[in-house]
């Protein structure tokens, strides 16, 4: 802009030259007049450019502030999810060491260690239908039409697989202060058949219910005592149909009640649980 100035003023000290000396053609003082036009009009065209590229830049320079501006909110939005962060580890750190002491404490399930009742479902899984297992009660419910064979008190090989298998984890270290109770359950018939009969008197036991349900209890402890399990942390009990869960005029009600439960606990032995009468038929 100086330089277009610089000109325009040479141009009219030329035209000043040239009318103080008072002897100038009207060509030359056209030409100069012409020049001196086209002169203005360039100043004016630069006049614009620089007031565009002055837009530009200012719009540029808003611009500039605008993204500053955005960067500086991510950077403390960055800060603060990254100070969150830091905090939920923190928490997660804190929350994964008391679980491990937690942990090395021998979790319960139902009064039992967690990896002992754990593995237990894990086998109760792998035999569908021999027994059912409920952890919050520590109890082994064997069907005993699946366990032994009618009027016998030989354990099935299936069911003796899965009793090995059960002392197995009963002598693992975590599982060392289980104590176990074996109660025997049967239906309401009577033993009549002469090889139960024979079978209870060849084990001094009485010839009924009563004999059958002991027998068949003492049967399951022998599997356990053969797989390690101490003797002093079994205790057997024979209960025969006192204690029914089914309605004993059906025949599924009697296959429910001729059963063996086995009670898993830590310390004492648990006493055969009192199970209610099922009602009656008018």
């Amino acid at each position: 802009m100086q330089r277009v100035s610089a000109a325009v003023v040479l141009v009219l000290v030329g035209v000043l030259m040239v009318v103080s000396v008072g002897c100038v053609d009207a060509a030359k003082y056209d030409a100069v007049l012409l020049r001196n036009r086209e002169q203005e009009k360039l100043l004016q065209e630069k006049e614009a450019q620089i007031a565009g590229l002055t837009e530009r830049v200012n719009a540029l320079t808003a611009r500039a502030a605008d993204a500053q501006r955005l960067l500086a909110e991510k950077e403390d939005h960055l800060a603060s999810v990254m100070r969150e962060r830091d905090e939920v580890r923190k928490a997660f750190d804190e929350l994964l060491a008391a679980y491990k002491k937690f942990a090395e404490r021998a979790p319960m399930v139902g009064g039992l260690p967690e990896k002992v009742a754990i593995a237990i479902q894990q086998l109760a899984d792998q035999y569908p239908g021999l027994f059912e297992f409920d952890p919050a009660t520590g109890r082994l419910r064997f069907a005993a039409d699946i366990a032994f064979d009618s009027g016998s008190n030989v354990v099935k090989p299936e069911a003796g697989a899965a009793i090995t298998k059960l002392g197995g984890i009963l002598t693992s270290d975590v599982a060392k202060g289980i104590l176990v109770s074996i109660i025997g359950h049967t239906d309401s018939d009577p033993v009549k058949k002469p090889g139960t009969v024979s079978l209870l008197q060849g084990l001094g036991k009485a010839t009924n219910n009563q004999g059958l349900s002991e027998a068949r209890a003492e049967a399951v402890a022998e599997i356990l005592r053969a797989a390690n399990v101490e003797p002093s942390r079994l205790a057997t009990k024979g209960v025969g149909e006192s204690q029914p869960i089914a309605d004993n005029r059906s025949a599924a009600g009697k296959a429910k009640n001729r059963r063996v439960e086995i009670y898993l606990s830590m310390g004492a032995p648990p006493a055969a649980p009192t199970v209610p009468q099922p009602p009656t038929r008018p």
